[in-house]
């Protein structure tokens, strides 16, 4: 008979057959069922305690008789009552494990049956499968039965499969490179004994540097900054770590140095080309790939491809191509889509350019603009125009030049419209193409007509001081201007004055000036003359002071004409002097003089109504006396008469008495 008795994970266990031959001290002529319940028994108990190794002798003693063949071959057609499988439940840990099963079969008498036909089979084969010889094999974690049936007979045994992870890992390389800005899902694996791949469920991600990367619970890494940190995940029981790399991502180029230069067409801009390149978070990126690339026949640099350095900063020199104009260098980095341009002027070349201006002569009325744009065609010296060129036009005298467009067209054209200023005559213009360092401006003028004359100025000869009745010492000058203050040739200026005498009309000059002479009226104070342009148009005054003239006249006013010999007349003299005219004449100096008596003040000076006072004492003798006014220059005189009489006799000295005596 064959008794297979095996189990342990991984491992194959020995089978052993043994064959129990006849052996006549033992002479059993039967075999009790209890007897074989308890060898059962017995085999299941050493199978369930995990033996590496199990055997168990079994034998059957038949009778040494003359029926051995005959008994034998009753047990095999004998039916099968009672199967015993062992181990009865039983724990794979590992994927790929073996789990070996062993039954015993026997009849209602307990005889074992050797040769009857054994069928295995399991109830979930995903998660274990078994073969005939009665090894499971564990395949995925869960639970299943595995039966084995023999002759209509059949037996069962619970097994699980639990993988049990006894290492875990970080899925990735050793150092995880992760771009800055971006999120990356981190996963981790454990293993089993055998170094099956197990799925941490529970597995919980910690660590990391929040200023370089953050990892969630769920192992969401995110870039931050870039770096070096760690992560680490736990789970079972066990742990796993591994270091981050976040790496700089160029995101935007910054120009450093070499923005808007210029050069001779040909020729290398003085200063090299320079860029930085920045990551997200604003940080220079090194080792960044750098491509300078001139536009076609725009020149060349020196070198093409540069590397950024720990600053993230690349620089190349660039010499400008032949054509005069603008060149374009773009500027390229693995990682940013965008191009970066950088612009240079190629400036004209002396001695190889033409510049030409049209229309020949500019004419327009002042404030206004020329009929004509202007327009200049730059060329070089074989005529071919030069295209792309910056043109700028300056006035110089006021006004405005608006420009059509600032470079050069297809035809090498540019036009501008000139807004003259505000004053007449000759306006300047300057137009400069290209570098002035290259090529010196060109200089035009146009002649700037004044307006319509709106109004008329005093120029001269206002608030001037004259003699009555004699012309005033300097010409009344007058201006006829525009609305922007312009003079204005050949414009009729009407005159009128109150007082005095002037032309009535007069015409302006070429400078837009008229003079006239006004002399002045009869009567001193103020006088006015209205110059006008229409009879309702913009009018100017002009004032002036007429002063009287010289004395011509001296008259003693309201003097009495008797007075007491040797006394004071007791009323004030006073006298007032005009000119020929009537006007009072102030500050003339007078003198009085008596033939007797006496004048105080002997002299004075009159005032602005042309009075002066004096007292007179009479002379003591009674009869004419007179009081003479006299101005030295002009000389003029004026005397008044007065008849003085007696005074009165004295009193005697009796009279005196007598009536001093009465009282």
């Amino acid at each position: 008979m064959t008794i297979v008795a095996s189990r342990h994970r991984g491992l194959v266990l020995a089978t052993l057959s043994t064959t129990i031959p006849y052996v006549k001290e033992c002479r059993v002529a039967r075999v009790r069922n209890v007897e074989w319940d308890t060898k059962i028994k017995l085999l299941a108990t050493v199978l369930s305690g995990g033996a590496a190794l199990a055997s168990i002798l079994s034998f059957v003693a038949g009778r040494r008789s003359a029926h051995d063949s005959a008994t034998a071959a009753g047990l095999a057609a004998a039916e099968v009552t009672r199967i015993a499988l062992s181990p009865a439940t039983d724990t794979a840990y590992s994927l790929g494990d073996t789990l070996h099963f062993t039954t015993v079969a026997a009849d209602a008498h307990g005889q074992v049956l050797h040769a009857a036909s054994v069928h295995w089979t399991v109830d979930n084969p995903t998660v274990a499968a078994v073969d005939s010889a009665g090894q499971v094999v564990a395949l995925a974690p869960g639970e299943t039965t595995v039966t084995v049936a023999i002759g209509g007979r059949a037996g069962r045994a619970r097994i699980w499969v639990q993988p049990r992870m006894i290492e875990l890992a970080i899925i990735g390389d050793s150092i995880i490179p992760i771009a800055e800005g971006t999120a990356l899902e981190l996963r981790a694996m454990g293993s089993d004994a055998r170094g099956n791949w197990l799925d941490p469920a529970d597995a919980v991600w910690s660590g990391g540097d929040a200023e370089i990367a953050v990892i969630d619970t769920a192992g969401n890494l995110r870039a931050v900054a870039p770096g070096m940190t760690t992560i680490s995940v736990a789970a079972a029981g066990l742990a796993a770590e591994r270091q981050i790399l976040v790496t700089p991502v160029p995101t935007s180029l910054t120009l450093m140095g070499g923005a808007t230069q210029r050069a001779a067409a040909g020729q290398k801009v003085p200063e090299a080309v320079t860029v930085q390149v920045v990551s997200r978070s604003g940080r220079p990126v090194p080792n960044a790939r750098v491509r300078f690339d001139p536009s076609a026949d725009m020149g060349g640099v020196d070198p093409e491809y540069r590397t950024t350095d720990s600053l993230g900063l690349a620089a190349t020199h660039w010499t400008l191509g032949p054509t005069p104009g603008r060149q374009h260098l773009a500027i390229v980095v693995t990682g940013i889509d965008s191009a970066m341009t950088v612009i240079a002027e190629a400036d004209p070349i002396p001695g190889r350019t033409r510049i030409a201006v049209s229309p020949d002569t500019f004419l327009a009325e002042v404030g206004t603009a020329l009929p004509e744009p202007l327009v200049v065609q730059v060329t070089d010296t074989s005529g071919v125009v030069l295209t792309d060129l910056p043109v700028t036009w300056t006035a110089l005298d006021g006004g405005a030049i608006i420009q059509a467009n600032v470079r050069t067209d297809s035809m090498g054209m540019v036009q501008a419209h000139w807004l003259l200023g505000p004053r007449a005559g000759r306006q300047r213009a300057r137009v400069q193409v290209g570098n002035p360092r290259s090529l010196p401006p060109l200089e035009v003028s146009a002649a700037a007509e004044a307006g319509t004359a709106v109004a008329v100025e005093v120029v001269s000869g206002n608030s001037q001081s004259g003699s009555v009745g004699s012309a005033l010492k300097r010409a009344v000058t007058m201006r006829a201007v525009d609305s922007l203050g312009n003079p204005v040739s050949g414009v009729p200026i009407r005159l009128s004055a109150k007082t005095g005498a002037t032309d009535s009309l007069v015409e302006t000059g070429e400078d837009g000036r008229a003079s006239v002479r006004w002399t002045l009226g009869e009567s001193a104070g103020s006088a006015r003359l209205v110059a006008r342009l229409t009879p309702k148009g913009d009018s100017a005054v002009v004032t002036a002071t007429a002063r009287a003239g010289s004395a011509k006249t001296i008259e003693f006013v309201g003097a009495p004409s008797s007075g007491t010999a040797g006394r004071a007349i007791s009323k004030t003299i006073r006298i007032v002097v005009t000119d020929r005219f009537g006007n009072p004449v102030p500050k003339a100096t007078v003198r009085f003089s008596v033939h007797a008596g006496k004048a105080s003040p002997s002299q004075g000076v009159t005032d602005s109504a042309g009075r002066l006072s004096t007292k007179w004492t009479l002379g003591p003798k009674a009869g004419k006396q007179s009081l003479t006014a006299t101005i030295k220059n002009p000389a003029v005189k004026s005397y008044h008469v007065i008849v003085a009489k007696a005074p009165p006799a004295p009193s005697s000295p009796a009279s005196t008495k007598r009536r001093t005596t009465k009282k």
